[in-house]
């Protein structure tokens, strides 16, 4: 008679050896998480210098060929005053306002998506002229309310349109309010005091060199880590602007991202942009600064985002 023997019972081969492999997917997919962050700040780093040492090239570039212009002026212009002053012509005065310049200050503002929050942010004016700077909903008011008696609240100016503004001060309003999330971090102190000495927790680097905001807050009288505090109005010269936000879309990228002057870029060229109310642009700046994030260099915003935010100020707010 053939025996048989009884192998003990071991369970599901495939169930025992897959459910060490569960138990251990949490924690490998948390260290891929911290991997793939390490190598995405790492080439944001790598970006960033080297947009740095590339504008570090063309501002020496451009120093020597100023210095050089500089030179040829001053001998054309000695020469020139020899001439008047051998015919016995006066010489003209200097004009003071020979460059024109914006207002700048720093100003707390009441949030208009977030109730209760306040933000600060740079604020640009034009000489003896504010920025328009008033918000409406999106949508218009609903039957209820326009049934309602008039509020003795001083109403808003008639609606107006961005063609009829500034559009380099639209532009300029437009980037500051997206770049306003990274102004606490964008205006500090670098240089060691007796309080701060050099430790290994005093920054080195504000990582936001690229930005406007750190462009404009260079020029302000306060020294740093006091500019965002103070009241203090100052003057930039108008002329920088077109470089300034130039200079500001160097900001390092992920896939899907934009800088505020690449937001801007894409808004200004949209084929209503001249015909849409304050109202609306307003809050189109409001809603795209919610979905502002910094990773250390900079604000940026989902390139989905702000086409759908667009698509709502310009085509959805239009039709309802």
């Amino acid at each position: 008679m053939r025996k048989f023997a009884f192998k003990p019972f071991k369970g599901d081969k495939t169930a025992h050896t897959d459910d060490p492999t569960e138990s251990r997917n949490p924690v490998q997919k948390r260290r891929e998480q911290v991997r793939r962050a390490q190598r995405t700040h790492r080439e944001r780093k790598e970006t960033y210098i080297a947009s740095l040492e590339s504008e570090v090239v063309r501002l020496r570039a451009k120093e020597a060929r100023l210095e050089s212009k500089i030179k040829t002026l001053y001998a054309e212009n000695s020469v020139l005053k020899k001439g008047l002053t051998q015919q016995d012509i006066p010489l003209p005065t200097a004009n003071e306002a020979a460059e024109e310049t914006i207002g700048l200050t720093v100003f707390q503002e009441n949030s208009i998506t977030k109730k209760g929050s306040w933000r600060k942010q740079i604020s640009v004016t034009q000489p003896h002229k504010p920025i328009t700077n008033f918000s409406q909903p999106i949508s218009p008011p609903s039957s209820k309310s326009s049934s309602h008696s008039p509020s003795p609240t001083p109403t808003p100016p008639p609606t107006t349109h961005l063609g009829a503004l500034d559009p380099d001060i639209i532009g300029m309003d437009f980037v500051l309010t997206l770049e306003s999330h990274c102004l606490s971090h964008t205006d500090i102190s670098l240089i060691p005091t007796p309080h701060h000495p050099r430790t290994s927790s005093l920054p080195t680097t504000t990582g936001h060199a690229l930005t406007l905001s750190a462009c404009l807050l260079y020029t302000h009288p306060s020294p740093p880590g006091h500019r965002q505090h103070s009241q203090t109005p100052w003057r930039a010269p108008r002329s920088s602007l077109s470089h300034l936000l130039s200079i500001s879309s160097n900001v390092p990228l992920a896939d899907g991202e934009v800088t505020p002057v690449q937001a801007w870029e894409y808004v200004r060229q949209h084929a209503a942009f001249s015909g849409l109310e304050v109202g609306r642009w307003e809050m189109l700046k409001e809603k795209l600064l919610g979905a502002v994030r910094c990773y250390g260099y900079g604000g940026v915003v989902e390139r989905k985002v702000l086409e759908n935010v667009v698509f709502e100020a310009f085509v959805v707010g239009r039709i309802f």
